[in-house]
C-alpha cells in the first residue's frame, strides 16, 4: 500500500471515531434534556428520533471539521497563489521599471505644462516675432510635445502589457501543471 493510502485509512478511522464521540455526546445531551421534559414512555418513543438526529448532526459536524477534499483544494489554491507571488517577485524589477517609466512620463508632462511652456512663452514675448507667429509656434510646440508624450506613453503601455502577458503565461502554465498533477 502507498503511504497516502495509509494516511487515508487513518483519517477514515479518526473520522469514524470522531463521529462516534460526537454522536454519543449529542445523544447523551439530548437524552438528558428530554428527561427533564418528557416522561419515560415518551422518551422510549423518541429514542429512534434521538439516534437519527445524533447520527445526522455528527455526520454534518465531521464533514465540516474533517473534509479532505476541501483541504486538498485549499492546498492547491495556496500553492498556486504562492507560485503567482513568486512569479511577481521574479518580475519585481521589470514591474518597478515599468511603473517608474510611466511616472516619469507623467512628471515630464506636468513639468512641461507647468513651467517649460511658461518659460518658452516668456522668451517668445521678448523676441521681435508677431503675436500670431508666437501663438502658432507655441501651438506647434504643444502639438509636437503632446505627440511625443503619446508615443512615449504608448511604448510604456506596450511594455507593461507585454510584461503582464509574460506573467499571465507563466501563471497559466503553473496552473495547468497543478491541474495535471491533481488528475
Amino acid at each position: 500500500m502507498a503511504k497516502h493510502e495509509f494516511k487515508n485509512m487513518a483519517d477514515e478511522k479518526n473520522a469514524t471515531s470522531l463521529k462516534d464521540v460526537i454522536k454519543t455526546r449529542l445523544k447523551n445531551g439530548l437524552e438528558g434534556s428530554l428527561k427533564s421534559v418528557f416522561s419515560e414512555e415518551d422518551q422510549k418513543n423518541m429514542s429512534g428520533l434521538v439516534d437519527d438526529y445524533s447520527n445526522a448532526m455528527a455526520s454534518v459536524i465531521v464533514d465540516i471539521v474533517d473534509n479532505p477534499m476541501q483541504e486538498k483544494k485549499l492546498q492547491t489554491l495556496y500553492n498556486n497563489e504562492k507560485h503567482y507571488l513568486d512569479i511577481l517577485k521574479d518580475y519585481k524589477e521589470e514591474i518597478k521599471f515599468a511603473t517608474s517609466l510611466q511616472a516619469e512620463i507623467r512628471k515630464e508632462q506636468a513639468a512641461f505644462f507647468s513651467s517649460t511652456l511658461k518659460e518658452v512663452c516668456n522668451s517668445l514675448k521678448e523676441t521681435q516675432m508677431t503675436p500670431e507667429c508666437q501663438a502658432q509656434w507655441i501651438n506647434d510646440l504643444v502639438l509636437s510635445y503632446t505627440s511625443s508624450l503619446k508615443i512615449s506613453s504608448k511604448l510604456a503601455e506596450e511594455h507593461v502589457m507585454q510584461l503582464l502577458g509574460e506573467i499571465q503565461e507563466e501563471a497559466e502554465e503553473t496552473l495547468k501543471k497543478s491541474n495535471n498533477k491533481g488528475k
